[in-house]
């Protein structure tokens, strides 16, 4: 499976880091843009694992859940779905004017 990420997510990932430009800049080609890591790599001069590196701190931030939440995945009615996403934000938007 693929790891992608919508830009939004993203900025949200990097935005909990302090990484360098390249290293972000290489994370967003392959998890935003969908590139491949070798072809990152290659365009780049470094070696793949580095690309992976920094792909992996990326999603990493960005899959970590808060203590008190617990990650959900479920198919439900497009209705119940956006009610579901609106909690999503508003519990995201809580968590951020905390910080």
């Amino acid at each position: 499976m693929d790891k992608r990420l919508s830009a939004s997510a993203f900025e949200q990932a990097a935005g909990r880091l302090n990484i360098a430009a390249r290293p972000l800049d290489m994370a967003r080609a392959v998890l935003v843009d969908g590139e491949a890591q070798s072809a990152v790599a290659k365009r780049e001069g470094v070696s793949r694992n580095a690309v992976c590196l920094a792909v992996n701190r990326i999603w990493n931030a960005h899959s970590e859940v808060p203590e008190g939440f617990e990650r959900v995945t479920a198919i439900l009615p497009k209705h119940k779905a956006f009610l579901v996403r609106q909690w999503q934000r508003e519990a995201v938007e809580r968590l951020d004017a905390k910080r």
